[in-house]
């Protein structure tokens, strides 16, 4: 019997039940495809080419190296390409693990399913989260993701015979192109070694450093485009976490690793939410919001946002940081998506597909429900309006981080460098720096452009519809009281 084993977003042959139900018997052809269109997105950036063909190359050094046999990787028409396939070779089966992205994936999905059912071909996805798929029950959200996640890895095992045939030849592949000079590099083994390091050392003081750019590069995991990408499974970081030996570690490393573990649940949580309503990518989870923004987009404030010039010292370094990184933590990612939303007053279904290229862990269950969540439209959630100075002063107190990616501003004294616009005309003249010149002026003032944010909000928070959405949000998606 010939099968295709189809790899997506689970580059990695451990705990991979797809790959493990497809080598069973019989005679695979493991392949991955960079699907045309898909790369044409908004959303889609050389950030995530990267680190994906980074994670492919190791995939396929393994193949070579334990199997004699190699990962196909295709380019272009994902439906025409399995039809070529399928007619060459006379497929039966096909395996892949599920995945729950966006509006795109989620049609092309359709669209197999249809031509696979036309060529008799029977498509077995297997489940890869811990997530509900059929008869949602929230009150039993939390145990069904404890039991799931609790189970063992699977070791990956063989019984088949690997298909080969004419390697394709693959074009440049066409994305948007993002100049980042220190994107994390892709791979299982970069995964492990970053699993390891964490467990071992860097998430002593993960609670305490994770809100900030400066600690946060280190004390954070740095696990999350490995998740997105799936060359290592949530399980296999959960066995870790248990099998650390708690006795050598102190109460605060403990209370790390139980925080950082929670993340793993809600980062399923969201994955629910995408798969329960794909609607949260382009429309606003509660309507009563519809038309707030949409009609009085700012295009100047857009670009000033996204290049990292809005005269907000920290803001500003936040974002050319992550131009450079591809990576931020997740208080900066908040604080951005807020002084977009609040401050500039941007719609967040447009300024969300500039993160999302910048993100090279995109996920976006995670990233649309975050942006509505920071942006006050899912009408449950706290209205937070990060205030841009605070978040300076708290979270890089002497500006190094500042003046290391705001250049324009390293002369400036710390006291001064969080608000530079307070700088004296003779002060100015002594750093031989003029705001407005070398550096932009604040192109909306803090506090009268949040609490005119502050205030629209509010108005339609208060209102009946606002209130009846946001009742009936909280009984799709939140989870029993008590439970996650």
């Amino acid at each position: 019997m010939k099968k295709i084993l189809w790899f997506r977003h689970d580059l990695r042959l451990e705990d991979n039940h797809a790959f493990n139900k497809a080598c069973k018997n019989g005679e695979v052809l493991p392949i991955y495809i960079f699907d045309k269109k898909y790369w044409e997105l908004e959303t889609s950036s050389s950030f995530h080419l990267k680190f994906i063909q980074d994670s492919l190359d190791e995939l396929n050094q393994v193949f070579k190296e334990k199997f004699n046999s190699q990962l196909y990787i295709f380019y272009g028409d994902t439906l025409e390409i399995f039809k070529e396939l399928i007619s060459k070779n006379k497929f039966k089966n096909i395996y892949s693990n599920q995945i729950f992205r966006n509006h795109y994936t989620l049609n092309l999905d359709k669209e197999c399913a249809i031509l696979f059912k036309k060529k008799n071909i029977i498509w077995s996805q297997e489940q890869q989260f811990g997530i509900q798929l059929e008869n949602r029950k929230r009150n039993f959200w939390s145990t069904h993701w404890n039991n799931y996640i609790e189970l063992k890895p699977l070791k990956f095992e063989i019984n088949c015979k690997f298909i080969n045939i004419d390697t394709p030849s693959i074009d440049k592949i066409k994305t948007r192109e993002i100049d980042g000079s220190n994107i994390q590099k892709g791979g299982r083994r970069e995964a492990l070694s970053l699993l390891k390091s964490f467990l071992k050392q860097r998430s002593e003081n993960y609670q305490k450093e994770m809100s900030s750019p400066v600690t946060g590069q280190v004390s954070c995991s740095r696990l999350s485009p490995h998740i997105t990408y799936g060359t290592i499974s949530l399980k296999e970081i959960n066995f870790a976490i248990k099998n650390t030996k708690k006795e050598n570690l102190s109460l605060n490393k403990i209370k790390s690793l139980r925080s950082f573990r929670s993340r793993l649940a809600w980062h399923c949580h969201f994955i629910q939410k995408i798969y329960d309503e794909p609607e949260i990518e382009w429309q606003n989870m509660n309507r009563a919001y519809d038309g707030i923004r949409e009609n009085s987009f700012n295009e100047e404030f857009h670009q000033a946002w996204k290049i990292g010039c809005t005269g907000y010292p920290f803001v500003d370094a936040c974002m050319r940081y992550l131009k450079a990184n591809g990576w931020i933590n997740f208080r900066m990612r908040a604080m951005l998506v807020s002084f977009a939303s609040y401050h500039l007053w941007l719609d967040w279904k447009k300024t969300s597909k500039h993160m999302a290229q910048l993100f090279t862990d995109y996920e976006p269950g995670i990233h649309y429900s975050q942006f509505q969540m920071q942006s006050g439209t899912t009408g449950i959630n706290t209205i937070r309006i990060y205030n841009p100075i605070k978040q300076s002063i708290d979270q890089d107190p002497n500006g190094l981080f500042i003046k290391k990616w705001v250049p324009e501003l390293q002369k400036v004294p710390h006291k001064l460098v969080h608000e530079p616009w307070k700088l004296t005309y003779l002060e100015q003249k002594d750093l031989d720096l003029e705001i407005g010149k070398h550096y932009p002026s604040p192109i909306v003032d803090n506090h009268s452009s949040s609490k005119i944010a502050r205030d629209k909000i509010w108005k339609i928070k208060k209102t009946d519809e606002a209130k009846f959405n946001a009742q009936k949000i909280l009984q799709k998606h939140a989870s029993a009281k008590g439970r996650r």
